[in-house]
């Protein structure tokens, strides 16, 4: 069991079953959990500021989606080839022995396909002197942010372990909004489909709570939980985040402001995270 990034402590706590099929630590990966109308919008522009991380955007609950793979083999009446650890030599269901945590390499390939790098660069790939998408990824994190993890068909460990066993090299961002009634009222005001989404107080509140409970499921080194009601007021916040990261030397000034009043754009707010930000890791925590 190798983990290629213990030494810079992004994940020095992963569980890295290697084998000649998959390696699922060598990739870093960096997750946005969140809800509706919780600044996660502003959340994703101002941690893709950060030097080597590309998140992308909504993706329809796609973790929850990929974790289908695995569950699919799961239940009582399915066969559990994921947990064959001998070659089946006949039957319908013959396969040779497949290696612990193998799944987690296509379903982080899932996640890749939809955080690309920019298209000039993907045009750029067969021409001499650009480098492969391998090499222009080499050592990036990537990584997604998504308001409807809550929504999938599982409990609050079952979440938690899909992302321990598919993503070990993972650090998540669990950001909620604490006051429900303005967040509420923000959905109902943005969103014409907002009574099924978000139906009451209470309701908003079961989001938010479900999040919390990954945030403490997942741990204080793999999870970090912010408020929105909090960090929108003091960027402080978002730099102490930073530094839990593993981020030296990066400050942010100011606050963006994306998707104010429904879907608006900040084109106006500049960020400057310093000439000498970098990442660093936390070796010395």
């Amino acid at each position: 069991m190798t983990n290629p990034h213990k030494e810079d402590t992004w994940c020095p706590f992963a569980k890295c079953q290697n084998s000649p099929m998959c390696s699922p630590c060598n990739r870093r990966y960096l997750f946005i959990l969140a809800t509706g109308r919780s600044a996660s919008t502003t959340l994703l522009k101002m941690l893709n500021y950060l030097p080597n991380i590309r998140l992308s955007g909504e993706n329809l609950n796609l973790l929850y989606v990929a974790s289908k793979l695995i569950s699919n083999f799961k239940g009582e009446k399915v066969a559990h080839l994921l947990d064959q650890n001998f070659d089946r030599v006949e039957g319908a269901y013959l396969h040779n022995a497949i290696p612990p945590q193998v799944m987690s390499c296509p379903i982080q390939q899932v996640i890749n396909a939809l955080n690309p790098p920019p298209q000039k660069v993907q045009n750029e790939v067969n021409l001499t002197g650009h480098p492969s998408i391998n090499d222009y990824d080499q050592g990036r994190i990537l990584g997604v942010k998504t308001i409807r993890f809550h929504k999938g068909d599982w409990s609050i460990r079952e979440a938690c372990q899909f992302l321990k066993d598919n993503f070990p090299c993972s650090r998540i961002v669990v950001n909620i909004r604490s006051d429900v009634r303005s967040q509420l009222k923000s959905l109902n005001s943005t969103f014409s489909s907002a009574q099924n989404y978000a139906k009451n107080e209470e309701f908003v509140k079961g989001m938010n709570d479900f999040l919390v409970g990954v945030a403490g499921e997942l741990g204080t080194d793999m999870a970090r939980l912010i408020d929105m009601t909090e960090w929108t007021k003091n960027v402080e916040i978002l730099n102490d985040l930073i530094h839990w990261l593993g981020y030296r030397d990066c400050r942010y000034t100011s606050i963006v402001h994306e998707n104010t009043n429904g879907f608006g754009r900040d084109h106006e707010t500049l960020l400057n995270l310093g000439k000498n930000c970098h990442y660093q890791g936390r070796s010395e925590l």
